[in-house]
């Protein structure tokens, strides 16, 4: 079981940034060196489904894999760090998700700050880095069924127009797209 160390703001900021030096494992030093998760968010605001998945599910990969101190320390610093990027990006009124979802989004970023600040009291339990990391991951799972969702329905639309937009054959041209859109998806 990984115990985080008590650290303060300033500390754990430093523990951080300096990160390569005291983690001995290659894999977590490049991580590190490549951690853009927020950024990836606050260039998105939250809108670019595939590459905000992406950070979340990387997120989620930090978090399990954390099986020492030093790698839940960055674990956690990572996850709280992207967190903070996605409440800020709901507070933009440029964001388009729908005013549930971000109250929802808001209510699991104080669930992550809540749970993190609670790690740097003492020693975290597994099931709260297995919780975190699952909460990403239902995250990018639902980013990207919407997405592909909105496909679909486009792509019905596009049948539907094109074959004259004839009553009663909603369902066939829903079929129809949803099996374009998964084989599409396949292929990439």
């Amino acid at each position: 079981m990984a115990k985080r160390k008590t650290a303060t703001a300033k500390t754990t900021t430093a523990k951080t940034a300096n990160a390569a030096d005291t983690i001995t494992s290659p894999e977590t030093a490049e991580t590190i060196a490549t951690d853009t998760g927020a950024e990836i968010v606050l260039q998105t605001n939250f809108t670019m489904i595939e590459q905000d998945a992406v950070a979340l599910l990387h997120a989620a990969s930090l978090l399990v894999e954390a099986d020492t101190p030093e790698k839940a320390n960055v674990a956690l610093d990572h996850n709280l760090r992207l967190w903070v990027a996605i409440k800020t990006v709901l507070q933009n009124e440029e964001n388009t998700l729908e005013p549930a979802v971000k109250a929802n989004l808001r209510n699991l970023a104080q669930y992550v700050s809540t749970t993190t600040m609670e790690a740097t009291k003492g020693s975290i339990e597994a099931a709260k880095l297995v919780s975190l990391s699952r909460i990403n991951m239902h995250i990018a799972e639902g980013l990207l069924r919407g997405q592909q969702n909105r496909m679909v329905q486009e792509r019905a639309y596009e049948i539907w127009e094109r074959e004259g937009r004839p009553d009663g054959r909603e369902m066939d041209h829903w079929l129809r797209a949803e099996t374009e859109i998964a084989e599409m998806l396949q292929q990439r």
